[in-house]
């Protein structure tokens, strides 16, 4: 008899647990194959992070596809337009998203512990500039908001997946970002109805932050150390806001106005 579980039909809770033990289980098991691994092909330990990345959270998109029931994936074509539009919200959110996060004292042991889990060489960028980008857009707005799309109303939807988005990075100060940026690619899936767009904005994102902590040989270099703090970083903030929030309201009159172009 064929398996009548859908995880569409648990709860938004529901689903965010689930998702998360599946995460870790996978997580644990391909940090032990690969470090198994690593002990024959020394190759295998030098790009660890960037494997492990890989097997766990490519298993865990065929996984959530299967226990989801997502046939396929949203993969429309999207004007250019869009894409130029979304880069100075996506400027404006990075600055005001970094400031609500400064706000949470982060221990030493906790910087250390980020600065290890990244390193800033090709590996570390093809991790989270490349690979973060196409997996997590494919699993939380492919999947897991398209889900929810189908059982709720799109506000209830969009911001369920960008908790679930948070969630899963296990901590408070990636939580913060990963939710309003989750918001923020959540409701351009909706408006879109494709994937494209939130792994351009994860992929500009991811590699500017990277960039950043490449510049400066630090991943945890905040824009506040970065301009020196004071009246300058004051003023970066407020600039920050008044176009984010012009930016966002340019996008929804361009969405309102132009949709059957938006969706090529």
């Amino acid at each position: 008899m064929e398996n009548q579980f859908d995880a569409k039909n648990l709860t938004p809770f529901g689903q965010t647990l689930i998702l998360i033990l599946i995460a870790i289980l996978l997580a644990l098991l391909s940090g032990l194959l690969i470090n198994l691994t690593a002990r024959f092909v020394p190759l295998v330990g030098e790009y660890s992070i960037l494997l492990n990345y890989l097997l766990s959270f490519g298993t865990l998109y065929f996984v959530v596809q299967k226990l989801w029931k997502i046939d396929r994936l949203d993969t429309k074509k999207v004007s250019l337009d869009v894409y130029l539009l979304l880069l100075p919200a996506l400027l404006a959110l990075l600055f005001l998203t970094e400031a609500l996060v400064s706000l949470i004292p982060m221990p030493k042991y906790i910087e250390e512990l980020f600065s290890g889990m990244i390193s800033l060489d090709l590996k570390g960028y093809l991790t989270v500039g490349i690979a973060a980008p196409i997996l997590e857009e494919l699993i939380f707005r492919g999947l897991i908001l398209k889900g929810l799309l189908q059982r709720y109303q799109a506000k209830k939807a969009i911001v369920w997946s960008a908790v679930i988005f948070g969630v899963i990075h296990l901590n408070p100060w990636q939580f913060v970002p990963a939710f309003i940026i989750g918001l923020f690619i959540g409701w351009i899936y909706w408006k879109t109805l494709s994937v494209w767009p939130g792994v351009f904005i994860h992929f500009v994102n991811n590699s500017f932050s990277f960039y950043v902590g490449y510049r400066f040989q630090n991943i945890n270099t905040s824009f506040s150390e970065l301009l020196g703090g004071g009246g300058i970083y004051i003023f970066t903030l407020f600039i920050a806001l008044v176009v984010g929030w012009a930016s966002l309201k340019w996008i929804n009159h361009y969405f309102k106005h132009n949709i059957t172009e938006v969706q090529n």
